[in-house]
Order: C-alpha cells, then sequence, then structure tokens
C-alpha cells in the first residue's frame, strides 16, 4: 500500500523520550500530497450540521463514516479504508511493536496472544476484536480568541496508539497549532486526562507543517498538547489514527478530587467541547 504513513519509518525510527514516539516530514511525495490535500473536505463539511461552532473546536468525522461513502473521494476512501485494516495494523506492529511492549508489558498476556495475532476491526463497525483502528478527518475551527484546542493531556486508557498527519493548507499563516511534547516535572498527577501546564516541563516542539506526521504509544506518560493558536479566520486540518484496546490499558495517577474540581472549573471557560461532524446521508450501502 504506497499510501501508507509508516512505510518510510522502522523501528530504529522511534524515540524513546519524552515517551515512544516517531516524527516523519515529507511523508507522501509530492504529487500524491497535493491530489489528497486538494480533496480534504471543506470546513462546511464539519460544521454545516453542528447548532453551534465556538472557536478553535475539534470537529472530526470517523472513518466509519467516509468509507463507503460517495461524497469522498475514491483515493480517500481507500486511504481510510487501508488505515482500519489488519494489513495497517501489521504495519503498525511492525514499526511501533517493540516499544508498545517495552510501555506496556502486561498487555499481549492480558490479550492472550502476540500482538501480531490480534483480531483487527474498525471503531463503529460492531464487530468485536482484540484492538479497534480508526481514522478521522479533523478540523479545528477558526479562532477569536488566543488558545489552545488541546491543552497538556494523555489520550484514552484504552489507546494504545495514535498518530497525527497534518494538513496545513497555504494560506494558514497564523502562530500556533504546534504539538508539544511535555514530562511531569515532579510527582504525576492529573485532572482528568489533563495535566496542568504548570507542573510540566516541554520536552520537544513538532511543527505543525503539511505533510508531517508524528505517532506515538500512548500512555500515563504521553503528555501532549497543542501549543495555542492566534485569532484566524483559517482552520487547522490534519488526520488522526487511533488503536483502541477493549480494556484499559493503563491507569492514570489523580489530583485530589478538590483539585480536579477547580482544574475543570478553570479549563471550563476556555476549552470547546470536541464533537463529531453529523454522517451525510450520501453514504452507499455496505
Amino acid at each position: 500500500m504506497s499510501h501508507s504513513i509508516l512505510t518510510q519509518l522502522s523501528p530504529g525510527d522511534v524515540c524513546s523520550a519524552p515517551f515512544a514516539h516517531a516524527t516523519l516530514e515529507d511523508v507522501f511525495e509530492t504529487a500524491l500530497y497535493r491530489s489528497l490535500a486538494e480533496e480534504f473536505p471543506p470546513l462546511q463539511r464539519f460544521t454545516a450540521s453542528l447548532p453551534a461552532v465556538a472557536s478553535n473546536q475539534a470537529v472530526r468525522i470517523p472513518a466509519r463514516d467516509i468509507v463507503g461513502n460517495p461524497e469522498f473521494s475514491r483515493e480517500w476512501q481507500d486511504f481510510f479504508a487501508y488505515h482500519t485494516s489488519p494489513d495497517f495494523w501489521d504495519e503498525l506492529v511492525r514499526v511501533f511493536g517493540d516499544a508498545i511492549r517495552a510501555t506496556h508489558p502486561h498487555l499481549e498476556k492480558r490479550a492472550g496472544k502476540r500482538l501480531t495475532d490480534w483480531r483487527v476491526t474498525r471503531r463503529g463497525s460492531g464487530k468485536e476484536g482484540d484492538v479497534a483502528l480508526d481514522a478521522l478527518f479533523v478540523v479545528n475551527t477558526p479562532v477569536t480568541r488566543k488558545g489552545s484546542v488541546r491543552p497538556a493531556h494523555v489520550d484514552s486508557e484504552k489507546e494504545i496508539w495514535a498518530g497525527l498527519l497534518y494538513m496545513r493548507a497555504p494560506e494558514e499563516t497564523g502562530a500556533g497549532g504546534d504539538l508539544a511534547l511535555y514530562s511531569f516535572k515532579d510527582k504525576p498527577a492529573f485532572g482528568g486526562h489533563y495535566a496542568p501546564l504548570s507542573a510540566v516541563n516541554e520536552d520537544k516542539l513538532i511543527a505543525y507543517r503539511a505533510n508531517q506526521l508524528v505517532a506515538f504509544v500512548n500512555s500515563a506518560k504521553s503528555i501532549h498538547g497543542v501549543t495555542p493558536r492566534e485569532p484566524t479566520p483559517h482552520h487547522r486540518r490534519y488526520i488522526n489514527f487511533v488503536a483502541i484496546t477493549p480494556f484499559k490499558a493503563f491507569s492514570l495517577p489523580m489530583m485530589s478530587p478538590w483539585a480536579q474540581f477547580r482544574f475543570w472549573l478553570e479549563r471550563r471557560k476556555t476549552k470547546a467541547r470536541g464533537v463529531l461532524a453529523r454522517p451525510s446521508s450520501q453514504r452507499s450501502p455496505r
């Protein structure tokens, strides 16, 4: 599959600090990337069905609403079908398998089989498996006040791997929207899935640029966040890839209940909740 985001990567490309991750510039050759970028859904496809659109809000379209849907190009449908398939899981294990095992040493024992033998499903298919894959079109809406769409946080405890393919449009010239990787300065303590910026060090900054990939093994150490975007009429574009287990692969150390509540109140003032765009009526029957 020439359109795979992982073709150019090997286990040696995976860095261990501050947690297992890999980055890649120029994921696809120029003509292919341009073709995909030109067919990226317009902002209206994400927001038309929403009752209201907040500043810097994440809106997503999952693979289940893309594959088999003629409103998306055949190239994009094939792309999302592959990146939620057993073949892509085999590639993912080829590149990140050692890092997944090192990060979650009890994962295979809990599943009762090696990663290479896991049954793979597409999230939302209704089928049972050892791991569910998803790939999602995502936009962050235009910004009216400076802020981060998702500051320092860890993804779901059921998510063991994630990838981001940035598809920044040429007209996006505003500052911010980069991905920061963090580690706690002292004893870890989360408020939900979020970490106070005052409690973490920024260890690495990955630019939000066209045709850029960042992928990582998700765990309690995988603290990452999007840097604040300045006010802009433009939206931020990317593809999000995830691998999810039926059970929690790790747990998070938490703040005290009172500290969590105060932290939640502060975050609530500035953060818009991410949402899924409603499916189109143009989907063809499967």
